[in-house]
């Protein structure tokens, strides 16, 4: 009869329908596996820290130190390891592309017995796809667990196959972080945050361009000073990250769009701002010349820049304040009359 449908292979649909079985069983497992790794309460939280050795503030050093020296470490798992390689990739990728693929595959590849298994430029551009949409994922679980959403990478399964269900499924991976009470710990200190992570590994960029390597934009470099002030330390205290919702960091978080944005100027509503007089905007402006000439300090780990002080800095910081006693002066005058 013109027009048929030809005949269904009955072992054709059964092997279809076996596929499709055997890919719902994995991404039952991912998910269950998740569900049961992430802590879901304090006590948990707790727990997990003292497997991962993650409880004290030396073990929080020693960790976080690991993790950026990218120290053989034999505490940190290999899916913890491989993903910091990836995000270090993505970073030095944007330097040279070449030369970041051969820096991963050396530590990641060559050494494999069978070549066929050796990651091509194709798989390490679809690794570094999937560390940018948990970075994505993560970031979207800061708002309701603070430093603990990037502490999760410490407990949660990292394979690259995991990476993927969970970049297909973000609705079922959101589902398996419950809430925490935001409170001072050592981790937040030192949270493990990946672009404070692989910043000091590249003290020649700017901390933006890393972040922009990476799609994040949860912390401007304000931020990523302060971890590195803490890192050189050696002495993580109790910290809390800043509070997205909070007014001092109004605009940082759009909740329509479920994206960061980096802010620079606080919040200036019940502020009354003064004009500069021009004589000392020229003056500002020749300390800020001066000031882009810095010298580098050998810190290992971290891009440290020294600036002298000069006295154009000193004539400006003079006559800012000399206009503002005068403003306040005018002020109290107007008051008393």
């Amino acid at each position: 009869m013109s027009g048929s449908l030809p005949p269904i292979d009955p072992g054709r649909a059964s092997s279809g329908q076996g596929q499709l079985g055997q890919q719902a069983s994995k991404r039952a497992t991912v998910f269950r596996e998740l569900d049961r790794t992430i802590p879901k309460h304090e006590h948990q939280w707790q727990e997990a820290r003292r497997m991962q050795r993650f409880e004290t503030p030396e073990e929080v050093y020693r960790t976080v130190s690991s993790l950026i020296r990218d120290n053989q470490d034999a505490l940190l798992r290999d899916d913890l390891r491989r993903l910091v390689a990836i995000a270090d990739c993505c970073v030095e990728s944007r330097k040279d592309e070449t030369e970041a693929y051969r820096r991963y595959r050396s530590r990641f590849g060559d050494g494999l017995a069978d070549s066929t298994i050796r990651p091509t430029d194709y798989t390490i551009r679809n690794y570094m796809s999937l560390v940018r949409g948990l970075v994505a994922l993560i970031d979207k679980l800061y708002v309701r667990l603070r430093h603990r959403a990037f502490e999760s990478v410490l407990h949660i399964p990292l394979g690259f196959p995991a990476l993927s269900y969970y970049r297909k499924e973000p609705d079922e991976f959101k589902s398996c972080f419950g809430r925490s009470k935001i409170v001072p710990e050592v981790q937040a200190s030192l949270t493990p945050y990946l672009p404070f992570i692989v910043a000091p590994r590249h003290p020649e960029l700017p901390y933006e361009a890393v972040c922009e390597a990476l799609g994040t934009k949860v912390f401007g470099e304000e931020e990523y000073l302060r971890f590195i002030s803490v890192f050189q330390s050696q002495r993580p205290i109790p910290y809390m990250l800043p509070d997205p919702t909070s007014p001092d960091n109004k605009g940082r978080y759009d909740t329509a769009r479920g994206q960061w944005c980096f802010v620079t100027i606080p919040d200036l509503v019940g502020y009354k701002p003064f004009m500069i007089p021009e004589s000392i905007r020229q003056t500002i402006a020749t300390a800020g010349k001066q000031q882009d000439d810095g010298v580098r300090q050998e810190v290992p780990g971290a891009a440290v820049v020294r600036f002298r002080w000069s006295r154009d800095h000193e004539e400006a910081v003079s006559q800012v304040v000399n206009e503002l006693v005068s403003l306040l002066f005018e002020q109290l005058t107007a008051e008393a009359n």
